[in-house]
C-alpha cells in the first residue's frame, strides 16, 4: 500500500473532524492520494456495498482520477467496482489491467478482474448500483460537474440512501453559477472539496468558497512556499523573452508562431545550464492559435529538430493531436505522461483551458500564457510545471534528514531548481499588460519568489553555437529599462506594505 506522506496524512485526518469542508493544497503535492485513503479508509471500516463520487471539471481529469484512486485501493487489497458518468468514452482496460497484474504480484493478491462502466444516461447508473448491490461491493463513480445530477436521479428511482462520500475535485469550479447547484443536488453523508486556489466572494453568502454553509470551514491549508520549503514544489523564476521584429499588439498577432518557436529556443537555451530538456507547456488564446501554428513552417521546424508536439482542445478541428497523428484523450495522456518522464524527449504542448488543472506530468520545465489568465487558472497552469525533477527526490530527502526545509542554496543545487513563466516581448507591453506583470509578481512572493534573484530576460537566438548568458534582471541593461521600471515600482509599493504593518516599535528598530 502507498505510504502517504506526513502532511497528506494530517489532510485525511482533518477530514474526519468535520462531514464538510475544504482541503486546500497546492498543485502536485498529491490531493489525489489524499481523496483515494479517504475512500479507502472508509471502505475497510464499513464493508460491503456503498456509493462514492468523485466529481471533477473534466473528462480528462476524470480519467486520471480513476487511475489513480484505482491503483491505490488495489494496493489497499480493496475489491470495488468502477464507473465513469459523463459523455466521453470508456476507461483504456489495458492499462488498468497492467496495473492489476504488477500490484497482485508484487503484493502476493488476488484482485480480480472488473469491467469500468461508463455511461452518461440514468438507465446505466442505475443498473451500475444494482450490480455492485447485488455483489456487495462498494461502487466509485466518477463524474463531471456536468453530469454528477444523474446519479442522485438514479439514487432516488432506487430509493438507497444517500451517497456516503463526494470529493469534489478542483472545487473551484463550484463558485460558476454554472456547477454550482450541485452543491444542494447530490445529497450525500460527506462531502469534501479539493483546491489548489480557493475562490472567495465579497459575500459569505454568495457561492464563493467562504460561504460556510455550501462548502463548510477549511479543514486543512498548506501555502505554497511552505510546499517549497519542503521540496514538493520548485520555486518560479519568470523568463522575460523578446523576438526582433515585434514591437506592437498587430506585430504580436502576426507572427505568434514565430514567437512560439523563438521562445522554445530561448528556453532551451537557458536549461542548458542545469542540462535540462526543454518540455514547455502553452495556454494559447483559443482554437485558432493552435491552427495557425500546426500550419506554419516554424511548427515544421520544430519537427525537424525533434520536437515532439502536442496540441489538443475540445474543438473538432485540433482534438487530441501528437505530432501529425490525432489520438484518443486517454492514449493524448498516456504518451505525454510518458516523454514527461523522458529526459531526453523536447515537448512543446499547446492547449486551451484543458491542461491546466490535475494532469499528472512531472517533466514540465515552463509555461508560457499567451493571453491574461486569472489568478486561480494561472496558479493552476503553473502548478503543472513545478514538480521537482524525479532525480531531485532523493537529494531532497536527504536534505530533510537533516533539517526540516529546503533552502534556496540547495535549491540551486538541483537538476531542477527553478519552474519558468514565460512572458513573451514585454517591452511592447501595454498599460494593462504592465499591470498584469506587476500582479504577477505580487502574486509569486507567496512562492519564495524574489523578483532580483528570478527574473531573466533573453533575446531572439542568432544560432545552435550562440553562447550569450541570459541576463539576470539587477542591473537595469538598457533593453530591460521597461520591466526594470515595473519592479522598482513594485518593490517599493511591497516595502511599503510591510512598513506599514509594523509596529512604531519594530519600525525604529528597523530604522536603526
Amino acid at each position: 500500500m502507498k505510504e502517504l506522506y506526513s502532511y497528506q496524512k494530517k489532510a485525511v485526518k482533518s477530514t474526519t473532524t468535520s462531514d464538510k469542508g475544504i482541503v486546500c493544497m497546492p498543485t502536485g503535492v498529491g490531493k489525489t492520494f489524499c481523496q483515494a485513503s479517504m475512500i479507502a479508509n472508509d471502505i475497510k471500516k464499513n464493508k460491503g456495498f456503498r456509493v462514492y463520487v468523485m466529481n471533477a471539471p473534466r473528462i480528462m481529469l476524470s480519467y486520471q482520477l480513476l487511475r489513480e484512486v484505482y491503483s491505490f485501493l488495489l494496493e489497499s487489497n480493496i475489491i470495488a467496482r468502477y464507473s465513469f458518468v459523463h459523455s466521453g468514452s470508456g476507461a483504456d482496460e489495458t492499462e488498468l489491467e497492467q496495473i492489476r497484474t504488477k500490484v497482485n504480484e508484487e503484493n502476493d493478491i488476488q484482485i480480480p478482474f472488473s469491467q469500468i462502466g461508463a455511461t452518461l444516461n440514468v438507465e446505466g447508473i442505475i443498473k451500475m448500483i444494482n450490480t455492485a448491490k447485488e455483489q456487495n461491493l462498494p461502487l466509485i463513480f466518477f463524474s463531471t460537474y456536468n453530469s454528477a445530477e444523474k446519479i442522485e436521479v438514479a439514487r432516488r428511482y432506487l430509493k438507497i440512501g444517500k451517497v456516503e462520500m463526494v470529493l469534489n475535485d478542483e472545487a473551484h469550479y463550484l463558485v460558476q453559477e454554472r456547477f454550482y447547484n450541485i452543491l444542494n443536488i447530490l445529497k450525500a453523508n460527506r462531502c469534501y472539496f479539493f483546491t489548489a486556489t480557493m475562490i472567495h466572494t465579497p459575500a459569505d453568502k454568495g457561492r464563493g468558497m467562504n460561504n460556510k454553509e455550501s462548502y463548510g470551514e477549511v479543514l486543512y491549508e498548506m501555502t505554497p512556499i511552505h510546499a517549497i520549503r519542503i521540496g514538493k514544489m520548485v520555486r518560479p523564476r519568470l523568463h522575460f523573452v523578446t523576438t526582433e521584429g515585434i514591437y506592437n499588439s498587430k506585430d504580436y498577432d502576426l507572427n505568434l508562431s514565430k514567437i512560439i518557436a523563438d521562445t522554445f529556443e530561448q528556453h532551451a537555451k537557458v536549461l542548458k545550464k542545469t542540462n535540462q530538456t526543454p518540455k514547455l507547456l502553452i495556454s494559447t488564446r483559443g482554437t485558432q492559435d493552435m491552427i495557425d501554428f500546426i500550419h506554419s513552417n516554424y511548427y515544421t521546424q520544430l519537427r525537424c529538430k525533434g520536437v515532439e508536439i502536442y496540441i489538443v482542445a475540445s474543438s473538432e478541428n485540433v482534438r487530441n493531436r501528437i505530432n501529425n497523428d490525432d489520438v484518443s484523450r486517454q492514449d493524448f495522456l498516456k504518451r505525454l505522461k510518458q516523454d514527461g518522464e523522458d529526459k531526453t524527449k523536447k515537448i512543446l504542448v499547446m492547449h486551451y483551458d484543458i491542461l491546466a488543472e490535475g494532469i499528472d506530468v512531472s517533466g514540465f520545465t515552463g509555461i508560457m500564457p499567451l493571453r491574461v489568465l486569472n489568478k486561480s487558472k494561472f496558479l493552476q497552469t503553473f502548478g503543472r510545471s513545478a514538480r521537482p525533477d524525479k532525480d531531485d527526490r532523493n537529494t531532497i530527502a536527504d536534505i530533510l534528514k537533516t533539517k526540516d526545509y529546503i533552502s534556496s542554496d540547495d535549491w540551486s543545487k538541483m537538476n531542477k531548481p527553478y519552474s519558468y513563466i514565460i512572458v513573451p516581448n514585454i517591452l511592447h507591453a501595454s498599460i494593462d499588460d504592465v499591470k498584469h506583470v506587476s500582479e504577477l509578481i505580487k502574486e509569486l512572493r507567496s512562492y519564495n519568489f524574489k523578483p532580483y534573484e528570478d527574473i531573466i530576460t533573453t533575446q531572439e537566438t542568432r544560432g545552435e553555437n550562440d553562447e550569450e548568458e541570459p541576463k539576470i534582471l539587477n542591473g537595469g541593461e538598457k533593453t530591460n529599462k521597461k520591466i526594470k521600471l515595473i519592479i522598482d515600482d513594485l518593490h517599493y509599493r511591497l516595502e511599503a506594505e510591510r512598513l506599514a504593518k509594523l509596529s512604531k516599535l519594530d519600525y525604529l528598530n528597523e530604522k536603526e
